[in-house]
């Protein structure tokens, strides 16, 4: 079990990195976490994207700060409240989730084209369950 499992895990994370544009690779998953809620969130403040990942608004900011100086998220000081940032998707960045959302979408069409029906609810039932246990 622990063979196929790591196996698994391998050809995913190396199909994401094949499919993903050169330096998106740097990112780790906690980076990608940030980027995907600010993309789910639209321009949300530094405060709302910690609550979403449920991170310390000191950790959020550092992440963020990261983000920025990497190229993939842009911060604007709120003209009302100087203590809010609001934090935005750049063109990288927005690039990034495009790529991410096409690397996953293949791997579910080769996953997909690999499994019976019954196999595939079965596959969605058993990877619903563990994500479940790990929560």
């Amino acid at each position: 079990m622990e063979k196929i499992l790591l196996e698994f895990i391998a050809t995913l994370d190396h199909t994401l990195k094949k499919q993903q544009t050169a330096g998106f690779s740097q990112l780790t998953f906690s980076q990608f976490q940030y980027v995907d809620a600010i993309a789910t969130l639209g321009e949300p403040t530094v405060s709302e994207v910690a609550a979403r990942l449920g991170f310390s608004k000191a950790s959020a900011t550092a992440a963020i700060n990261k983000l920025t100086a990497l190229g993939f998220v842009s911060k604007t000081q709120s003209e009302v409240d100087k203590r809010v940032f609001y934090v935005d998707l750049t063109e990288s960045g927005r690039r990034l989730v495009e790529a991410r959302a096409r690397t996953i979408q293949a791997y579910v069409d080769f996953v997909v084209s690999a499994l019976t029906e019954d196999e595939i609810r079965q596959f969605e039932a058993i990877l619903g369950k563990l994500v479940a246990r790990f929560k």
